[in-house]
């Protein structure tokens, strides 16, 4: 009895043995990128983040965001690269593709910037500390508090959330102080004007 069962198990081996040699196996292709390099992707998914419209902020430029005009009249026209950020993303949802007249009330020659407090509710997620700062950045505060610097500025120490950059800014400072010196005593308490047209879908 005990020859025939080790007879059996046997032959039951070599069968499965066989068969597995007989079968084909699938070439299952590269292996996933979070099994070669998982720093990587884990890096790539903390990035790239989902909003509720679906959009994916994967921290990449939205170069030619905005084109932005200084003044009321017809001025010289900026382009504006923006940071693909959740901020970002909410102020654009503002803007439209015909010129919207944004002005500015609070205007620090000493500090080299223009501000103005925009509508919406803003993360503050994407804040950084900030020291020296260039002309022609443009920064998000708490509070909505939009500031342009049209100054450079060493050691101004914020902590604020980057919005964008005018890409071309060597002309920047004379012409936000041209405005502000033209609209001295404005009825409307405003400083500068800003027209600004969304340029990007």
């Amino acid at each position: 009895m005990k020859k025939t069962l080790v007879l059996l198990l046997l032959l039951m081996t070599f069968s499965a043995v066989l068969s597995g040699c007989g079968s084909k196996t699938e070439d299952p292709g590269p292996p996933p990128e979070d099994v070669i390099a998982p720093e990587s992707a884990s890096s790539r998914n903390d990035e790239a983040t989902a909003d509720d419209s679906g959009n994916v902020s994967d921290g990449k430029m939205l170069e030619g965001a905005v084109q932005v005009s200084i003044g009321q009249g017809d001025g010289k026209t900026y382009t504006v690269d923006m940071y693909n950020n959740d901020a970002v993303n909410t102020m654009l949802g503002f803007l439209s593709d015909s010129p919207m007249l944004f002005p500015a009330y609070d205007y620090d020659e000493d500090q080299g910037f223009v501000t103005h407090s925009i509508r919406g509710t803003y993360t503050q997620d994407d804040d950084i500390s900030v020291n020296d700062i260039k002309a022609g950045e443009i920064y998000l505060l708490s509070g909505g508090q939009l500031r342009l610097y049209f100054k450079n500025v060493a050691g101004a120490n914020i902590t604020a959330t980057p919005v964008g950059y005018f890409t071309e800014s060597d002309d920047l400072t004379e012409t936000v102080i041209a405005d502000y010196e033209a609209n001295r005593g404005n009825s409307w308490g405003v400083d500068v004007y800003f027209n600004i047209t969304k340029t990007i879908e």
